[in-house]
């Protein structure tokens, strides 16, 4: 029997291996009618092994960015706990907010904090607000804007008639300064930061000093006056030899930051302002490692409202956005303001409806400050 006599008829699903033994004809295929699929079958299994590696990389990239993601979130909670930490063991003393002097809602879309600096030289928080700044967070223009209004401005403080706003916190510290800026101002503040500025100085010191344009008048001033009295206290503060742009100290940006009778009260808060700036400029700068020292430094000068999550929460947002600084002074040129000797005491006289509404259209950019006022007075000091 001839090997072609037999008829091989094995049960193959066709379908599934895609192979076919038989021609139209019905009869076997010869073999010069198979198609080759060896071709084929190397290709598939270069395919399915291209694929397997292509999936080993995802798989790979996958879990390395698993690790990142929890690295990162590990030294977020790290850093927000060691944040918590130092800011749990902050001065805290909260407001009573029934007795806040609001009777508005004008600035719910932005956020006003009362900054009082302290004059104490005694090291505590007993004096006087020798600076006071509303700091208003506008998060919809990614801006932090500063408003200082003269320490000696005549208002009216509950309980205590007419008087010097710097009055205010040696009356009834945070809690009728806030009052009364709310009662004059309108301002809607429920938050507040002290800080002492001569403990300040430590903090300048060790972030490196700041840099500060001086004028003449201003380093006679601080040689012949100011310098002095802190030396006498036993502060570092070496006299200015000559006038320009300079790197101060501690001492040296503090003292700066009180010169008033070259000029007047108005610039006296310039210079505070000036003096905040430059040391947020510096920290900035600084090597990321000495941050959470400088809070340290800076918390434990401070007495607040906010719970440590506030302040996380703001600084969170001030890292992450960096927003844009601007200043106003109260009053300015557009307020019509005085000195005035009252009962043989000397006041700065304006009329605070007309301050309130600079302060308002200043923070929302309206009227003389919209962009398009700016602009328009940018484009004719220029002409």
């Amino acid at each position: 029997m001839k090997y072609e006599d037999f008829e091989l008829n094995y049960n193959y699903d066709d379908e599934d291996e895609n192979i076919d033994l038989y021609s139209s004809s019905g009869k076997r295929k010869s073999a010069s009618e198979y198609e080759d699929i060896s071709s084929t079958s190397k290709q598939h299994r270069t395919h399915t092994a291209s694929k397997k590696k292509k999936k080993s990389k995802a798989r790979t990239l996958r879990n390395a960015l698993i690790i990142v993601i929890c690295v990162l979130i590990a030294s977020i909670g790290a850093l927000y706990g060691y944040a918590y930490k130092i800011l749990s063991g902050m001065d805290r003393t909260p407001l009573d907010e029934n007795n806040l002097g609001i009777e508005t809602s004008n600035y719910d879309s932005v956020q006003n904090i009362a900054l009082l600096g302290i004059d104490s030289r005694a090291d505590n928080d007993s004096g006087r607000s020798d600076a006071i700044v509303i700091l208003t967070i506008d998060k919809k223009h990614k801006k932090l804007k500063l408003t200082s209004i003269a320490r000696d401005t005549y208002v009216s403080i509950d309980g205590h008639s007419k008087d010097k706003l710097t009055h205010a916190y040696a009356y009834g510290k945070s809690q009728l300064a806030v009052k009364t800026l709310n009662q004059n101002f309108g301002l809607e503040i429920e938050d507040y930061v002290t800080m002492n500025f001569y403990g300040l100085s430590r903090v300048i010191d060790y972030i490196g000093g700041v840099t500060i344009d001086v004028d003449e008048k201003e380093r006679v001033e601080l040689n012949t006056v100011i310098f002095p009295e802190l030396q006498d206290l036993g502060f570092d503060c070496p006299n200015i030899t000559n006038a320009g742009t300079q790197l101060l100290n501690g001492a040296q940006a503090v003292c700066y930051a009180r010169i008033r009778h070259t000029d007047s009260d108005i610039m006296r808060g310039n210079r505070q302002k000036e003096v905040l700036t430059a040391m947020f400029a510096a920290v900035k700068s600084m090597n990321p490692l000495k941050l959470p020292k400088v809070a340290e430094m800076v918390i434990s000068e401070c007495q607040t409202s906010f719970s440590a999550n506030d302040i996380i929460g703001l600084g969170t947002w001030a890292l992450t956005f960096s927003p844009e600084i601007e200043q106003l002074s109260i009053p300015n040129e557009n307020i019509s303001s005085s000195g005035k000797t009252i009962k043989g005491v000397w006041y700065y006289v304006y009329d605070l409806d007309s301050a309130k509404s600079e302060i308002h259209d200043y923070i929302f950019e309206e009227n003389y400050y919209s962009a398009e006022s700016v602009a328009q007075r940018a484009q004719e000091e220029g002409e």
